[in-house]
């Protein structure tokens, strides 16, 4: 079977920042154009996530999927603008913005779509509206806060196909502000260098924002749980890896091989262990926070070593790819087929719950295919930012003004 590296070829391009499937570089000028660990993490995450959501004993924990997204997404995010910055010394605030839409909106909005009129085909008008409801403040990336006004403890939540939008809000809300301070970083005056200077502001995020979260968060309640606040130094501890890659590159390989296997067993240990008595995330999520950091931080120093051997086989790499629309599918699918059956999508029996998951696992990888990949990698897009971003205002315009149909 072919590993990912075959599947996917080597990075080219000036300082590898182009791969051959068009996306550019998540990583960090010196370091790996592709990194296939990363790829295996985001599928190691997902699947805890579904698990949870399954209902599978022993996973009730799994929502740390989403801490090990979060520190994905920053290592990810702050790797594309080092990379931009050493090669035009600015950053293109447009061009960053554009390939977020182009990214997030075709998925997101697609499964809004499908949910709401699905819905109202098979629950009814008044389920529709609730839902419509739901899906308006989703499609404007406002979920998390819609979430924590309408539902303050977790354990009162009400069902809804859009669940998980709640934490692609708090990572845009993040990144709506992340590149101006990143450019704000880079003019101070000083002889610093553009690692060390963003590394000294993502310490001050990481420091106030868990203090906030420390402080907010409380077992059960939603203030804490999806707060941007309380959230950013889960993004800046990505952004702080990818900063010191230079430094990780140095440690000796037997350490970092040891790292990335601890770091993978903390993650899993945590979603073993976590639940929702705990003051979350608090703490509490500083235990998939370090795992997520180790793996990627140790796979900087070992390629093809520790943990990576196992996250790179083509299983783990294409769920990797398929993650982001698995997370979106397979709760709108689990909420539409317990409308089918008149129940809810907790009595549905956990067997019941991992057929469905399967299945939105094929749909998600439909979406990759036909709408993810062709919209992300269209040249016609990429060339003309402003015409991006037009186009997603217009797209999201008219998604929320769906919703008001209902």
């Amino acid at each position: 079977m072919p590993d990912i590296d075959e599947l996917q070829g080597r990075p080219r391009g000036p300082d590898d920042r182009i791969l051959p499937s068009g996306d550019e570089a998540g990583t960090a000028p010196g370091d790996r154009g592709y990194r296939p660990d990363i790829e295996g993490l985001r599928a190691v995450a997902i699947i805890l996530v579904v698990l949870l959501h399954c209902g599978v004993p022993r996973m009730a924990g799994g929502i740390v999927g989403v801490d090990v997204f979060f520190v994905i997404s920053g290592f990810v995010i702050t790797g594309l603008l080092l990379r931009e910055y050493k090669s035009s010394n600015r950053i293109a605030f447009l061009n960053f913005y554009a390939r977020r839409a182009r990214r997030l909106l075709p998925a997101a909005l697609l499964v809004i779509v499908a949910s709401l009129l699905l819905t109202s085909l098979i629950a009814g008008h008044s389920v529709a509206v609730q839902v419509a409801s739901d899906c308006r403040w989703s499609a404007a990336f406002l979920a998390n806060f819609h979430l924590t006004t309408v539902t303050p403890n977790v354990l009162q939540m009400q069902e809804t196909p859009v669940a998980g939008y709640w934490s692609l809000a708090v990572e845009e809300q993040f990144y709506l502000l992340y590149p101006a301070l990143f450019a704000m970083l880079m003019i101070i005056p000083g002889r610093w260098s553009t690692r060390v200077r963003l590394s000294l502001g993502l310490v001050v995020i990481i420091i106030g924002s868990l203090a906030l979260s420390i402080h907010l968060s409380h077992p059960g309640q939603f203030a804490g749980f999806n707060s941007p606040l309380t959230r950013a130094w889960e993004l800046a501890v990505g952004g702080l890896v990818a900063a010191s890659t230079g430094g990780l590159q140095k440690i000796p390989a037997s350490v970092a091989t040891f790292a990335t296997w601890i770091g993978l067993l903390l993650i899993i240990a945590s979603s073993m262990t976590l639940s929702m008595a705990l003051p979350y995330p608090g703490y509490a999520a500083g235990l998939p926070v370090l795992g997520a950091t180790l793996v990627i931080g140790g796979g900087c120093a070992v390629p093809r070593h520790g943990a990576e051997s196992l996250l790179r086989i083509t299983p783990f790499a294409w769920i990797g790819r398929w993650s982001y629309s698995w997370y979106l599918w397979h709760l709108a699918v689990f909420f539409l087929v317990a409308q089918v059956l008149h129940t809810r999508v907790e009595d549905l029996a956990i067997t019941t719950r991992l057929g469905l998951a399967l299945a939105s696992l094929l749909i998600a990888a439909t979406t990759y295919f036909f709408i993810e990949n062709p919209i992300r990698h269209s040249t016609r897009l990429a060339d003309n930012p402003k015409a991006t971003i037009a186009g997603a205002g217009l797209l999201i315009g008219s998604c929320v003004a769906l919703t008001y149909a209902f």
